[in-house]
């Protein structure tokens, strides 16, 4: 069994890497405002704006506005991901904000408006530049792929207010997959997606030199971090959905991604890829937080054995014919790549057992069979060429991929009774726990005692003394600010029964002593969201429908995207050469 101690004494709200992260960004845009000509616009605005543009295609060889949006939204997703991680170890490890414009909120809002704003920041310069779009009014030129770029940044960033008044009507919550949350988390991560779109519209290839080659690398690299961000729910240790789900998620990212990225860009760089979004964030949890001690939880997933499947599959069989490549690709994923995820989960905070099989295989496969084919497709435009799947097949990929991620959604409770006692450590105690019925936890998914809020993160996992008895492997803490439960997962149901729970005035709620006592176990989420108060009504069904509709329009916009801009890569192409040597001679 497991033990994970996590703590907190003081980094999370710094201000410092927002500074740092904002410092280094002005840096390169005077650096590349140094560097680039001033543009033929009529106006001495306009032609002062374009040295922007015209700078980085100097430097990169890539068209000024794609440069710029690209760049401009992959760093929007960085500084709004550092806020986030450091925003869900804050509720995580310590409860409530003092106030709503934390550092880390304050990074996520200016992230998101970063993301939005690069889609703009595309239109201004592509009207500027007077590229030649399909969309066009007067001397407005919209590029197809700023569309998605700029519905995913505008509905993360209405999801901030929208999620400030979800707490305000139904209270505080720690569950990162509240509807408000991941309109937020999924507006960012899937952002990357038309980042790449807007490389593909500028008619940029990886093979057209060295820069092109890094700026699909990195756009790459971070749609593959941002389809893993939804993982987040795990990571940090206080999961209220099944586990079920992880695998399931982990599938979805690494066949989509690597299936894509190998298409793109060719053999190996699946695996590079994979390599380098892997220790970008292992590397980036083990920093200590102002020396404190406080460490993020490890990253929960790999990816270097599912991409060494791709490129396997790649090898063996070619990337010719899609449909096969995408489906083997899916199986080596939900199999070899899964299992090398096993390996590397066996040691985490809620770790993987036996009772995971077969369905994270098999719900697994199914998600990654979606997702290949889903990525070949994007890959196929982000390459310029046509996917060769026909509507059918992408439609039945899609709802794959949906089935895959509605089967472990229900959370039900099992009938189980546990008699509890506490052998105190000072403000400490080591739990037993005598079931009733006695077999109730021998095939559970997690059986844990969990702490939380108390200035960080105390995970003991409970060990069998003897038929029906089962023993907390350390001692947890009962007492001060901390909030520990006992929990139990298997299959569908996920149940807790109480250990502490100090009085909290706010709510208000009464202090649940650290006793001896018989407890019925009862959904988990009536102590993790002890917070939440009220029930569901109109408001969460509005916001439940707008997150539904959000995501239609998102998915709307990709693919219209890149059924447009799939036919316009050769033409982009020959006008960026063009470009590219006429700056060269300015």
């Amino acid at each position: 069994m497991t033990m994970f101690a996590a703590r907190v004494a003081g980094g999370l709200d710094s201000w410092t890497p927002l500074y740092l992260l904002v410092a280094g960004f002005l840096v390169i845009v005077a650096v590349v405002d140094l560097v680039g000509p001033a543009g033929s616009h009529r106006s001495s605005a306009g032609r002062h704006l374009l040295r922007i543009p015209n700078g980085l295609e100097r430097v990169t060889g890539i068209p000024g506005w794609a440069a710029a949006t690209l760049g401009t939204a992959l760093f929007g997703l960085l500084v709004a991901g550092v806020g986030f991680y450091s925003d869900v170890a804050w509720h995580v490890y310590t409860g409530r904000d003092k106030n709503l414009f934390t550092a880390p909120h304050t990074m996520i809002i200016l992230g998101l408006f970063l993301i939005a704003g690069a889609a703009l920041l595309g239109i201004l310069f592509a009207s500027l530049s007077d590229v030649d779009t399909t969309i066009r009014w007067r001397a407005l030129r919209v590029p197809w792929s700023t569309v998605p770029l700029g519905l995913l940044g505008a509905s993360a960033v209405c999801g901030f207010p929208l999620d400030d008044l979800w707490h305000v009507r139904y209270g505080i919550d720690v569950t990162m997959w509240s509807p408000t949350h991941l309109l937020m988390i999924l507006g960012a991560s899937f952002s990357p997606l038309a980042a790449w779109l807007v490389l593909a519209e500028a008619g940029v290839r990886p093979r057209d030199g060295r820069w092109p080659a890094i700026a699909h690398t990195l756009a790459a690299i971070m749609t593959l971090e941002g389809l893993s961000s939804a993982q987040g729910e795990f990571r940090f240790g206080v999961p209220q959905f099944q586990q079920l789900y992880l695998p399931v998620l982990i599938c979805l990212a690494a066949a989509f991604t690597l299936v894509a990225t190998r298409l793109v860009l060719g053999r190996a760089r699946a695996l590079l890829v994979a390599t380098l979004a892997f220790l970008t964030t292992f590397l980036a949890g083990a920093n200590r937080v102002n020396g404190t001690g406080f460490v993020h939880p490890r990253p929960t997933a790999v990816y270097v054995a599912s991409a060494l499947v791709v490129e396997l599959v790649a090898l063996v069989v070619g990337v010719e014919r899609r449909l096969r490549f995408a489906m083997l690709s899916a199986v080596g994923v939900a199999t070899i790549g899964l299992a090398g995820e096993w390996w590397w989960n066996s040691a985490a905070i809620q770790p993987w057992h036996r009772a995971l099989l077969p369905g994270a295989v098999l719900v697994g496969g199914l998600a990654a069979l979606g997702a290949a084919v889903l990525g070949a497709a994007f890959g196929q435009a982000v390459d310029g060429r046509p996917s060769g799947f026909g509507g059918p097949v992408l439609a039945l990929a899609a709802l794959t991929c949906i089935v895959a991620l509605l089967i472990p959604l229900p959370r039900r409770v099992g009938h189980v009774t546990a008699q509890i006692s506490l052998a105190r450590r000072g403000d400490r105690a080591v739990v037993t726990a005598v079931l009733t019925p006695a077999g109730a936890a021998d095939h559970a998914r997690w059986f844990q005692t969990l702490a939380w809020q108390g200035g960080g993160l105390v995970v003991s996992g409970m060990h069998r003394a003897a038929p029906g008895t089962w023993v907390s492997d350390e001692a947890v803490p009962v007492a001060g600010k901390w909030k520990t439960v006992l929990r139990l997962q298997r299959g569908d149901q996920l149940m807790a029964v109480p250990i502490w729970f100090p009085p909290d005035l706010t709510i208000p709620a009464p202090e649940i002593a650290a006793v001896d006592r018989s407890a019925s176990f009862v959904n988990e989420r009536h102590y993790l969201l002890r917070e939440q108060t009220g029930p569901a009504d109109w408001f969460s069904i509005l916001v439940e429908g707008l997150v539904v509709a959000v995501g239609a329009a998102w998915a709307w916009g990709v693919v219209v995207a890149a059924r447009r801009i799939r036919g316009a890569g050769i033409t982009a192409r020959s006008r960026r050469l063009a470009s590219a040597r006429s700056l060269r001679t300015v």
